[in-house]
């Protein structure tokens, strides 16, 4: 049976509390970039799809030309 002293426990628990700490900044900074991000991607998406009749004419149209 393996004893463990004080000190050990105290720098266990302060390990796993920079460790939760971390995690949570982490998923903190995750979800404000995607709150912030979503509505650039969502207009580049779209913008994209507006441009996708018109690039598809041009390439039908240069591909039918002898």
């Amino acid at each position: 049976m393996t004893v463990v002293t004080p000190r050990v426990a105290r720098s266990r628990k302060a390990v796993r509390a920079l460790l939760t700490a971390a995690t949570v900044l982490v998923l903190a900074a995750a979800a404000l970039g995607a709150v912030y991000g979503a509505p650039g991607l969502l207009d580049a998406i779209v913008r994209l799809a507006e441009d996708v009749p018109a690039r598809w004419e041009e390439l039908t149209a240069s591909g039918s030309t002898p």
